[in-house]
C-alpha cells in the first residue's frame, strides 16, 4: 500500500534530521552505565540504575518520574507480582576435599548466582556433591534422601526446584548447556516468570556454571571421587520495592500520551540495556532539536518507561489514575545487534490483531525509510504479534496498540544464540544498528505524538484502502467479519487523535 502523503513528507524532511542528530557512541556509553548495575541481578543495584536513568533524562532536558512499586501481594492475585526483593551481596563455592579449589565467585561473574537463591549461614555450609541429571533419577531418591547434599544437575532447575527441595537438598549447581556457547553462563532465576506459586515457595541455595565449567567439575569427580564443597551465599530477601522510571518528552497536551516500553532490571547489554539506552537517546535527540527550534514541541507527550517488564508496566497502568489510556505505544526490546548475530533481521512485530493496526504500518514505513538513509546490514522482517512480557501491554484491555521492534530473532524466528546468558555483552551490538533503531523509533514516536488532523485523515484513508484490498480477495465470511471489525477498531481509535476544534467536520 502507498505511504500516506503526510508520512512521506515526514520521512523526507524530519527523518534525516533525526538521523543526523542521533549519536551511536552516546547509546553505547549509556548501555555500559546501565549494565554496570543491572548485571548484578540485585535489587539494591536496580535502584542505582533508577538513579542513572533519572540523571540521564534530566540532563537530556526531559522530565523524569519514578513510580515505586512494593513487592508482594495476595497469593493467587496473578502472575504479574514480584513477591519478594532480594539483594545478592556475594556467592562463593570452594572445593575443600580431597582437593582445594575455588569453583565460582559471584563477584567475578554475577551470572553464577541464581536470582532469588536462598542464603547460607554467615560461616557457610559444607556439603558432599552428588550428580543427578534426569527426572527419573530424582524421582527414585527416597524422601529426604538428598539431605545435606549439594546437587550438580543439568535439569531445568526452575521446573524441578520443588523436587530437589522436597528431597531435602541443601542446594543445587546447574550446568545446563547453551547451544554453541559452552563458555557462557545461563541467566537463571527462582522468582517471577514461569514458576508456580507452590514452587516459588521452595528455598534452595543455587548457583550456575557454564557447560565448560561443568565439564571440568565432572572430570574432577571422576578423577578424585566424591567432592566436598563449602558454599557461602550472602543473599538478603525482604519485602522491598522495585521502580518504574519514566522519561517524558512533554507535549502541548500532557493528557495525550504515546508510550515506549523498554524494560530494565535484566543483566544483558542486548537484552535489554540496548532498549533502555535507545530511549535515552530518543529523549536526548528530540529535546535537543526542540530546544534548537528545528522541531516543534509535539502535540502529545512521549512517555518512555523502564522497569520489571509487565511486573512494573501492568501495576502502573492499573494503579495510577489517568484521564485516559495511552493513544499508542511501542515495545523496544533487544535492539541493535550486529547483523551476524540476528542474521541481518530487524524484526517489526505487529500489535495484537484486534488492536488498531495503523501503528504497525506507520512503523514499517518509517523503518524502511530509515534503512534507505542508512543500512547497517539489516533487512526489515515484518511479522504477526508475539506474546512476550512486554507486548502483552498492547492488549485492548489497556487501550493502546503496541508493536515490537527487536533484533532478538534470527531466520525462522530462532532466538539469537547468546539470549539470557553471560555472552550478552557490548560485543554483540552494532553502533550503526543502534543508530538506525534509535532514528526509526524517534521518528515513529514523534510522528504519532505530533500527528494533526491531516495525518489522522491520511491514516484513516490508508486503513480503509487496506481493508478494501483484503476484502476484494474474497475471504471467508469469518475472515471478512474479522477484517471489518479490525477496521472498525482502527477507526474508533483514530477518533481519539483528532486535534483542535474541527472534530465534527473531520468525523
Amino acid at each position: 500500500m502507498p505511504t500516506p502523503r503526510t508520512l512521506a513528507h515526514f520521512n523526507k524532511t524530519v527523518l534525516p534530521l533525526l538521523h543526523k542528530t542521533v549519536r551511536s557512541q552516546r547509546i553505547l556509553n549509556d548501555i555500559a552505565h546501565i549494565v554496570k548495575t543491572d548485571r548484578w541481578n540485585s535489587f539494591d543495584q536496580f535502584h542505582k540504575t533508577t538513579q542513572t536513568l533519572v540523571r540521564a533524562y534530566k540532563t537530556a532536558g526531559a522530565k523524569a518520574e519514578v513510580y515505586t512499586i512494593p513487592t508482594g501481594g495476595p497469593i493467587g492475585s496473578g502472575r504479574w507480582i514480584i513477591h519478594e526483593a532480594a539483594d545478592i551481596r556475594g556467592l562463593t563455592i570452594d572445593i575443600t576435599h580431597p582437593i582445594q579449589q575455588r569453583l565460582l565467585d559471584y563477584k567475578q561473574n554475577p551470572w553464577h548466582a541464581v536470582q532469588w537463591s536462598a542464603a547460607t549461614a554467615a560461616e557457610g555450609q559444607v556439603n558432599e556433591l552428588i550428580v543427578i541429571d534426569t527426572e527419573n533419577a530424582l524421582k527414585k531418591v527416597r524422601p529426604n534422601g538428598l539431605s545435606g547434599k549439594m546437587v550438580l544437575t543439568k535439569l531445568d532447575a526452575r521446573q524441578q526446584m520443588k523436587g530437589f527441595a522436597d528431597k531435602g537438598a541443601a542446594g543445587i549447581i546447574i550446568d545446563r548447556p547453551l547451544s554453541d556457547l559452552p563458555g557462557a553462563t545461563p541467566w537463571t532465576k527462582f522468582g517471577w516468570g514461569g514458576i508456580s506459586i507452590s514452587d516459588a515457595a521452595s528455598q534452595l541455595v543455587a548457583a550456575v556454571l557454564s557447560e565448560r565449567e561443568g565439564i571440568k567439575l565432572r572430570e574432577l569427580i571422576r578423577k578424585h571421587g566424591p567432592l566436598t564443597l563449602k558454599t557461602r551465599a550472602d543473599v538478603h530477601r525482604y519485602a522491598g520495592t522495585h521502580d518504574l522510571v519514566s522519561g517524558l518528552v512533554l507535549g502541548q497536551n500532557p493528557q495525550d500520551e504515546i508510550w515506549a516500553l523498554a524494560h530494565s532490571a535484566e543483566p544483558g547489554a542486548h537484552d535489554n540495556a540496548s532498549g533502555v539506552a535507545l530511549c535515552l537517546e530518543i529523549a536526548r535527540t528530540l529535546e535537543s532539536l526542540i530546544a534548537a527550534g528545528k522541531l516543534p514541541r509535539p502535540k502529545r507527550t512521549i512517555r518512555l518507561l523502564h522497569g520489571y517488564e509487565c511486573y512494573s508496566f501492568f501495576h502502573y497502568t492499573e494503579h495510577v489514575r489517568r484521564l485516559q489510556t495511552p493513544l499508542a505505544g511501542v515495545c523496544i526490546d533487544t535492539v541493535g545487534a550486529k547483523p551476524a548475530i540476528c542474521d541481518g533481521q530487524l524484526s517489526w512485530r505487529s500489535s495484537l490483531p484486534m488492536s488498531a493496526t495503523f501503528v504497525d504500518r506507520v512503523g514499517a514505513a518509517i523503518l524502511n525509510n530509515t534503512l534507505r538513509l542508512h543500512n547497517p546490514g539489516y533487512k526489515l522482517a515484518e511479522g504477526p504479534f508475539v506474546s512476550t512480557s512486554d507486548t502483552l501491554l498492547g492488549d485492548p484491555q489497556y487501550g493502546f496498540p503496541c508493536p515490537w521492534l527487536t533484533t532478538h530473532y534470527r531466520k525462522e524466528d530462532k532466538a539469537w544464540k547468546a539470549y539470557h546468558s553471560s555472552a550478552d555483552t557490548l560485543n554483540v551490538l552494532s553502533p550503526a544498528g543502534l543508530k538506525t533503531c534509535a532514528t526509526a523509533m524517534a521518528g515513529y514516536l514523534y510522528y504519532l505524538a505530533n500527528a494533526g488532523n491531516a495525518e489522522i485523515r491520511d491514516l484513516a484513508n490508508l486503513e480503509t484502502r487496506q481493508t478494501l484490498t483484503h476484502l476484494a480477495d474474497k475471504p471467508t465470511p469469518n475472515q471478512a467479519a474479522f477484517l471489518r471489525e479490525q477496521h472498525h477498531a482502527s477507526l474508533e481509535r483514530l477518533k481519539r487523535w483528532i486535534w483542535g476544534k474541527d472534530r465534527s467536520t473531520l468525523l
